[in-house]
């Protein structure tokens, strides 16, 4: 999938598409959809910062509907509804338990009727619709739920995703479309004549492509992108930082978004492979390092969990943790009350027509990359395949009772076979996480992953991150090196040191580098 730079040398391209995350991929692949030349780099790896670091929720939220901004929750409960049937196998419904304690900053009929107006927007939804639920019921509903003051919760459903692979199922359909793409590509400037200059991380060659238009979807670092076009104007973006921490998976679906006694709503999501909690919203400027959790914002969220359950965690329960940084408009106020709808900025710049995209959520990626590209090209962008195509593994039977087909759809088949001929390929590389040594070949093969961190983070995704344990890391890494196309991390204490320090900076030392030195 991922095409050399150095080929790239000289190219014309319509479109080219600076950012590899959510809103990049989806831009690339409606772009391509409709065959429009378009070329999409990113600088390390797709889905590295923000896309990989979410709440994991394709939501309308609550929370901007309590804020008034109801075209947003509209749109979103709609592509809520599009992705769940587009692309089942990596968002599915999510039941959520709103609880209501004394002590808690939300109201029992507000929260009632703002359910009730989100079950509405969300139209002709397959959600079920909102319900009341004794405290007895919440209790049985979620075991752990604190018991204490505890007067009663309200059912309502939203849904979970992967937002890893959701971001790399955009990738890979902007490339089934046509789509250029390159991870590890590095935007430099522009040269004297205009051309948008590249830098390849791995080969270390420069090379100039030629663009019509830019698309500015750096997210977080829009604004380093303007500047090295050539624009010093006034920052186009903020940010703010949210942490997460995952516990050890539970039983049931059910989910929590419990207030708390600031207002904020924290979540307690179960996923297969860990539950997520979170989130924090405090503004923190982007550096050049992605972010990593700070003490504050993990005691924080300690302090929501005991808020919300009984027993409530402690530090030793939490397995992983992340950080990432949202891309808001430059306002001001809380950042919790900044607008989430993402809208497009078109400046002139050394590189040619550059537009940048600003804000946005995870779950409206699809519907704000159609009206990216219908504003750049003076198109309708109502009559576009997204709309009813399936991401990749989207289409076909449904097999939730095959692990592989949660993790890669109706492409399951495909993959097995792809073993054929290779001894122990439908093996497990390792007996701690669930992964079989046929998705490693996959992942270096088709899903461009260029680096052993790409593949054991951003490829074979788990919640509590990868296994350490040094055998099972020497298994993995034999198997990058059999199938890597690049000539990179040969050495494996290089490699497993850098997937150290990546996880280290990642978990804020919840998972210290030095557990993974024992593999060396």
């Amino acid at each position: 999938m991922r095409t050399d730079p150095r080929q790239l040398d000289g190219k014309r391209f319509d479109l080219v598409i600076i950012g590899g995350g959510i809103q990049g991929a989806a831009i690339a692949r409606e772009a391509a959809c409709r065959r429009i030349a378009t070329l999409l780099v990113e600088k390390t790896d797709f889905a590295v910062g923000t896309s990989s670091r979410s709440s994991r929720l394709v939501h309308g939220g609550l929370r901007y509907l309590q804020q008034g901004n109801i075209a947003l929750v509209k749109e979103a409960l709609h592509e809520r509804e599009r992705l769940l049937r587009l692309a089942p196998h990596l968002v599915r419904p999510l039941p959520v338990l709103l609880p209501f304690f004394p002590d808690s900053g939300g109201s029992r009929l507000l929260s009632w009727i703002g359910v009730h107006a989100y079950s509405w927007l969300a139209g002709r939804s397959t959600m079920p619709s909102p319900r009341r639920m004794s405290a007895r019921e919440a209790i049985a509903a979620f075991p752990g739920l604190r018991t204490n003051g505890l007067r009663g919760a309200v059912q309502y459903y939203d849904a979970a995703t992967s937002d890893a692979r959701l971001t790399l199922a955009n990738v890979r359909a902007a490339h089934a479309a046509g789509a250029v793409v390159a991870n590890g590509c590095e935007l430099l400037g522009a040269n004297a004549n205009g051309a948008l200059r590249l830098l390849d991380a791995f080969t270390g060659a420069e090379v100039a492509v030629h663009a019509t238009h830019v698309v500015n979807a750096a997210g977080p670092r829009a604004d380093a992108v303007r500047r090295l076009l050539g624009l010093d104007s006034a920052d186009l973006v903020r940010t703010s930082r949210g942490t997460h921490l995952i516990l050890d998976a539970r039983k049931g679906e059910t989910s929590l978004a419990a207030f708390l006694p600031d207002k904020r709503i924290q979540f307690v999501v179960p996923h297969q492979d860990g539950t997520l909690t979170g989130t924090t919203d405090v503004y923190e400027d982007a550096t050049e390092e992605e972010p990593t959790p700070p003490q504050d914002d993990v005691r924080y969220l300690l302090d929501a969990l005991a808020h919300m359950l009984d027993p409530a965690p402690t530090m030793r329960d939490v397995r992983f943790a992340y950080c990432g940084w949202r891309s808001l408009p430059a306002q001001k106020g809380p950042a919790g009350a900044i607008n989430r709808e993402a809208f497009l900025v078109q400046e002139a710049s050394r590189g040619g027509a550059l537009h940048t995209a600003v804000g946005g959520k995870l779950t409206t990626h699809r519907a704000f990359a159609e009206r990216v590209v219908a504003q750049v090209f003076g198109i309708d962008g109502r009559d576009s395949r997204t709309r009813t195509e399936p991401l990749p593994g989207g289409g076909g039977a449904r097999e939730p009772l095959d692990p592989l087909w949660w993790r890669h759809g109706s492409e399951a088949s495909a993959i097995r076979a792809m073993a054929n001929g290779t001894a122990g390929a439908l093996q497990p590389i390792c007996p701690h996480r669930p992964f079989l040594r046929v998705e490693a070949m996959h992942a270096m093969r088709v899903l461009a992953a260029s680096t052993f961190s790409d593949l054991m983070l951003r490829r074979l995704v788990h919640a509590q991150g990868p296994c350490m344990e040094p055998q099972c890391l020497r298994a993995a890494h034999d198997l990058f090196l059999r199938e890597r196309r690049i000539d990179v991390d040969s050495d494996f204490d290089a490699a497993t040191s850098k997937l150290g320090e990546e996880i280290e900076r990642l978990t804020g030392g919840i998972v210290p580098r030095a557990r993974s030195e024992v593999a060396r």
